[in-house]
């Protein structure tokens, strides 16, 4: 069985490698170190220096500072899951996680017919909410698509209320989601520019679940050019 020096000198070995990332999380999440701790260009130089049953000591530019656990461990083999569990309450309250840390947003713009297709007709049925009267005689639809359909054009008048309110409602709701729930985590760190965060806001409000699922992508697909370590 290997001795407490042993364990201890391979969880500080593995931790320094590897695991960086959770010892700023320590910092800032029990002793108030700022969120931009964990971006990738913050100076600062964090290491494990020591860890004992009741406590773990993080070094940061030569100052040690001492995190205790409660309760504390019967012995170091428990140290993984007490890690563990520490970086997930970490990561649930500063609202992060190692994934988004590293990443750099980016605006994905419309690709494929596809995606522009579906760009026009969003922004036709924009039109046709907010401008209703262009479906009745006169107006723009009616004269150049529906003249010959003027049934379809009175049926599609008569809806335009319900429709608009519908879009309406459910986009405002998206977009407000989007703003607080989701560029609020992204905000500070990794941080993301005002244009490139405006682009996206638009997005979703025309194109509303379909963005968001595109946003999931654009940070998948940043988080894979970083790759990842898990414990």
């Amino acid at each position: 069985m290997a001795s407490e020096d042993a364990v201890r000198t391979r969880i500080l070995n593995h931790m320094n490698k590897d695991h960086v990332y959770d010892s700023k999380l320590y910092l800032i999440h029990r002793l108030s170190y700022p969120k931009t701790l964990l971006l990738p260009s913050d100076p600062a130089d964090v290491r494990l220096s020591d860890i004992q049953t009741t406590h773990l000591t993080v070094t940061i530019d030569g100052v040690s500072k001492d995190i205790p656990f409660n309760p504390p461990m019967d012995s170091l083999s428990d140290s993984r899951v007490r890690l563990v569990d520490m970086t997930k309450q970490a990561e649930a309250a500063l609202r992060v996680d190692r994934d988004m840390v590293s990443i750099r947003p980016v605006y994905l713009p419309p690709r494929g017919v596809g995606e522009w297709t579906l760009l026009f007709t969003m922004l036709s049925c924009m039109y046709l909410l907010f401008n209703p009267s262009t479906l009745q005689p006169g107006g723009l639809v009616y004269s150049t698509i529906l003249k010959d359909y003027p049934g379809i054009a009175d049926a599609m008048y008569k809806q335009a209320w319900w429709g608009y309110w519908v879009l309406v409602l459910c986009h405002i709701g998206e977009t407000l989601w989007f703003c607080f729930g989701v560029l609020g985590k992204f905000w500070e760190v990794p941080g993301i520019d005002t244009g490139t965060a405006a682009l996206w806001t638009v997005d979703v409000a025309i194109h509303g679940y379909y963005a968001l699922n595109k946003w999931k992508r654009m940070v998948k697909r940043q988080s894979k050019k970083n790759g990842k370590k898990d414990h």
